[in-house]
């Protein structure tokens, strides 16, 4: 697959962050980009709509979405697989990239979809394939855990410690290196691609970057699973992901080994925490 050549690039959550810059990455490098979404008129629970965007395609760009209110967080995920890989067998796709987590190889929590997709890939006997397993989203912070909202008490709370060093990567890295995976002359040889970020930080560490760009003194409060889950269920998300969440950080909280790889050159990404933070507090002022 030459750089040059035009392809047609399946770009699977393609109004997500990482998805958004995978399709400007690909687009700028002159390939066609068909957009998996709900609101592109794509969405993962319709096979025939995803058949027609797979077909005739060269590669795709594929990732299994949270869904937090799913009831059944796992039944969800193995159902979109299911469609995914259904689409990409259909259409005789040789090139696909995957999104998966750093710690799927533990097959549990909220990595325990990426890891079934994984498998599913697998099986299909694709020509060129790579799990890239990345670290924790620094737009995670904002996104998911609310940390403005909670800021304004002066507390940031969650389960996971906030003395263990977690590897940091944001969105627009991951986005780069899958366009770079997808469009690229020599595919690599080996499966797992391991995304370390742009370095690693505490959770208590974090908080005080963060609080300190946004003008606010946060403290970081490990909160129990029982107080963490509680709270996550009264503000609309299922018990099932509650609960896959839960699993998550106690892997974290245990120190069990997430990244097969030590940290290098080669599984760095551009982009520090402290810069993120920087153009986050940016656009939150500008807004």
């Amino acid at each position: 697959m030459s750089e040059q050549a035009n392809r047609t690039i399946v770009v699977v959550g393609a109004t997500s962050e990482v998805g958004a810059e995978v399709s400007a990455r690909l687009t700028r490098a002159g390939h066609t980009v068909r957009g998996v979404a709900r609101s592109l008129g794509v969405a993962l629970d319709d096979q025939a709509a995803l058949d027609a965007a797979f077909s005739g395609a060269d590669g795709a760009y594929v990732m299994i979405p949270f869904d937090v209110t799913a009831p059944d967080l796992h039944s969800f995920e193995n159902e979109v697989g299911a469609r995914l890989a259904a689409s990409i067998a259909k259409a005789g796709l040789r090139r696909v990239v995957l999104l998966s987590g750093l710690n799927a190889h533990l097959r549990m929590g909220t990595s325990l979809g990426a890891a079934l997709m994984e498998e599913r890939l697998a099986a299909l006997g694709l020509e060129q394939l790579v799990y890239l397993r990345t670290s924790f989203f620094m737009e995670n912070f904002v996104k998911g855990m609310g940390f403005v909202e909670q800021a304004a008490s002066g507390v940031f709370a969650s389960p996971f410690r906030g003395d263990l060093p977690m590897p940091l990567i944001a969105a627009k890295d991951i986005g780069e290196r899958a366009a770079v995976l997808l469009s690229a002359e020599h595919f690599p040889a080996r499966r797992v691609v391991e995304l370390h970020g742009g370095g690693s930080h505490t959770l208590d560490q974090a908080t005080t970057i963060l609080g300190r760009a946004i003008g606010k003194d946060v403290a970081y409060h490990e909160a129990p699973f029982a107080e963490a889950r509680a709270g996550m269920v009264a503000n609309g998300i299922s018990a099932s992901f509650a609960d896959a969440l839960g699993e998550t950080a106690a892997s974290f909280n245990r120190g069990e080994r997430w990244a097969l790889e030590a940290p290098s050159a080669e599984n760095a990404t551009p982009t520090s925490f402290e810069t993120w933070v920087r153009a986050f507090a940016r656009s939150r002022n500008a807004s």
